[in-house]
């Protein structure tokens, strides 16, 4: 039986790297503790540009960053174009995306 994945779509560029998807200055929190394993959701794409996301200005952010407490994005789909996760690989990019609800990554190639 397939699967139909649902949701809000969130559009990205080409060459969308690991410290775009999660910035290293966030890795401060431990994936071992449910409640800092969290906090990777919050920070997921906040270091995409949003002229490299392709979305316009004023635009709903990936995650919304008013609520201290919001860790997770009204996104359930990322599509990236070319060479998305790029860099250093770093395994806390999918992570990221994980813990802030994403459930399906579409891109042209990854990285």
């Amino acid at each position: 039986m397939d699967k139909i994945i649902r949701g809000k779509v969130y559009v990205l560029g080409d060459d969308i790297d690991t410290d775009q998807i999660i910035p290293a200055q966030y890795l401060m929190y431990n994936p071992a503790i449910p409640e800092e394993r969290k906090q990777f959701g919050r920070m997921a794409l906040i270091g995409v540009p949003e002229a490299q996301a392709g979305l316009p200005q004023g635009h709903i952010p990936f995650v919304d960053h008013s609520d201290p407490n919001n860790t997770q994005s009204i996104y359930r789909i990322v599509i990236g174009g070319r060479n998305f996760g790029c860099g250093s690989s770093r395994e806390h990019a999918p992570l990221a995306l994980a813990e802030a609800g994403v459930v399906a990554v579409i891109a042209e190639f990854y990285a």
